[in-house]
């Protein structure tokens, strides 16, 4: 298979020597256990995973110079340790803000001049902070409903006696 992937990085173009796969994954976690009302379609408590795409990319020295195969791994490696921004291009879609996650590399005989192997791009996702609500609070939560208010005077323990009902 000729590169039919190649990932732009800063305004740099990155292609393969040749792209043996291409694995998408777009996934939906569900959420079974979420309050869905009648009549409607959809589950409120799901939510979109981080898309990913795997390239299954082999780089050689055949194909291009001598070095070439260890300057795109070395170029690749500083594309994840950056935590550069990708834009990820293949035949069947393209994806945007993706961040190299993972480099897996193969040296053996059957590529002795380079390396094989995959490429995980994951979809970086912006997270949008919700408001925490405490169910056990150990403190009181005001109604908005305090009633009519009444004047005491008198000392505090003037005041403390009138409660319990001691004058």
């Amino acid at each position: 298979m000729s590169s039919s992937a190649y990932i732009y990085v800063s305004g740099i173009t990155y292609s393969f020597t040749g792209v043996l796969s291409i694995r998408h994954s777009l996934s939906l976690k569900l959420s079974t256990d979420a309050d869905s009302s009648a009549g409607m379609n959809t589950v409120s408590g799901s939510r979109n995973q981080p898309d990913k795409v795997v390239l299954t990319v082999v780089e050689s020295d055949t194909a291009h110079q001598n070095g070439w195969s260890a300057r795109m791994l070395q170029a690749m490696k500083a594309v994840k340790y950056n935590r550069a921004l990708c834009t990820v291009v293949t035949p069947a879609m393209t994806y945007f803000n993706m961040l190299l996650s993972d480099i897996s590399v193969t040296q053996d005989e059957t590529n002795s001049a380079g390396w094989e192997g995959t490429l995980t791009f994951t979809e970086a996702t912006q997270q949008v902070a919700s408001a925490a609500v405490n169910n056990n609070a150990s403190t009181t939560t005001n109604t908005g409903s305090a009633g009519t208010g009444t004047t005491v005077s008198g000392s505090p323990l003037q005041q403390l006696l009138q409660r319990a009902g001691i004058s």
